[in-house]
């Protein structure tokens, strides 16, 4: 679905919608199994050691599109950072960017508090504060073709549906571009 490259301009805050500061972070997000009502996936989940994760960030930096090294280029280390919180939130069988489109790749990291979407608490460039980010809006940004990801923008500021119609899955092949009619 997605391809990759260059993008002019710096929409990260209208991807991410505008994110929220850390101090709100604790009402935004919970950690996985908080909830008696989850689902069941996270007890199959195997992480990847701090060796592995590493191995996956830098294979996955040579498909980073430019407009996230742009965004992150005063802070590289905050783009490996990132990737590096996608990894963990992943099992270690399993490969959001890379891996097949028939599978999907379930999240088993944090998820908001209001509606259980796969999230991350992300590291902004040359600042201390994080930001609440949906996993599914926060890929395209970083390996989305411009035209895939100019699609995505068009789209409400909410997590994106997911071609499986699984909202845990983040594999970045089952992102709808387009809203599905109701």
């Amino acid at each position: 679905m997605f391809q990759c490259r260059v993008c002019t301009e710096n929409p990260f805050s209208g991807i991410f919608g505008g994110g929220q500061d850390n101090r709100k972070t604790d009402q935004k997000t919970k950690k996985k199994g908080n909830k008696k009502n989850r689902r069941n996936h996270h007890l199959h989940f195997t992480p990847r050691n701090p060796q592995e994760v590493d191995k996956l960030v830098e294979h996955w930096m040579v498909y980073v599109h430019d407009r996230a090294r742009e965004f992150f280029a005063t802070a590289p280390d905050k783009l490996e950072e990132t990737l590096a919180l996608v990894v963990a939130g992943v099992d270690r069988n399993d490969d959001p960017i890379l891996g097949p489109e028939d599978r999907c790749v379930l999240w088993c990291g944090e998820v908001t508090e209001e509606d259980e979407q796969p999230a991350i608490r992300m590291p902004k460039p040359n600042e201390t504060a994080e930001s609440v980010t949906y996993v599914n809006r926060v890929l395209p940004f970083i390996f989305a073709t411009d035209e895939s990801f100019e699609q995505l923008m068009r789209l409400p500021k909410e997590p994106f549906k997911m071609s499986c119609g699984d909202q845990y899955c983040v594999h970045l092949g089952h992102i709808l571009t387009e809203e599905l009619p109701l």
